[in-house]
């Protein structure tokens, strides 16, 4: 059976950013996967503290909410992440997580659990896909950085206009990435 985390970086519940990662992991679910979620916008999550524990210990120092992901993520297959992208930059809460993922990196900023794979969805206001790749590539960036590979990334654009709706296409992309991510 896959082990799953997904991080859900959207401060919306039941924004266009956890709709679709909502499907992805009903797609995982439905193909058996075990699934972890960790919302990162739950008040128990603290920011990192630049102590450099994790340079020299696995894992982070910081006893909150996020402590137990290092040991999901080592013991996980797959991850799915999201995020909304406002003001030109990732959600504070998804870059908050991202500060506290230095502890996948050794003391040589090797990975530390490396062969994971990723779906990251990223959820805009502009309707043009391209217009916020330097920060999707960013992003994706990091994840090959801790050896994890990028087997799918979805970014939802438009997502301002007062009658936007999820497409039955962005919906099943998202369903059939975690049915994908699961096998």
């Amino acid at each position: 059976m896959s082990k799953i985390v997904v991080f859900k970086g959207s401060p919306r519940k039941k924004g266009f950013t956890n709709q679709l990662i909502d499907e992805a992991i009903k797609g995982a679910k439905s193909k058996g996967a075990e699934v972890k979620i960790y919302d990162l916008n739950d008040d128990g999550v603290k920011g990192c503290q630049g102590c450099f524990h994790c340079r020299t210990h696995e894992g982070c120092a910081t006893k909150d909410y996020l402590q137990p992901m290092y040991e999901d993520i080592k013991n996980s297959d797959a991850i799915i992440f999201g995020t909304p992208i406002y003001f030109y930059q990732i959600a504070g809460q998804a870059k908050q997580w991202i500060d506290r993922l230095y502890p996948v990196l050794d003391g040589k900023s090797k990975p530390r659990y490396p062969g994971k794979k990723v779906f990251s969805i990223f959820t805009q206001g502009s309707p043009d896909p391209e217009t916020y790749k330097t920060i999707t590539d960013s992003i994706n960036g990091f994840f090959t950085m801790f050896g994890w590979n990028v087997e799918k990334t979805l970014i939802c654009g438009g997502t301002t206009s007062p009658d936007f709706k999820l497409s039955d296409e962005l919906l099943k992309s998202a369903l059939q990435a975690g049915e994908t991510l699961a096998k």
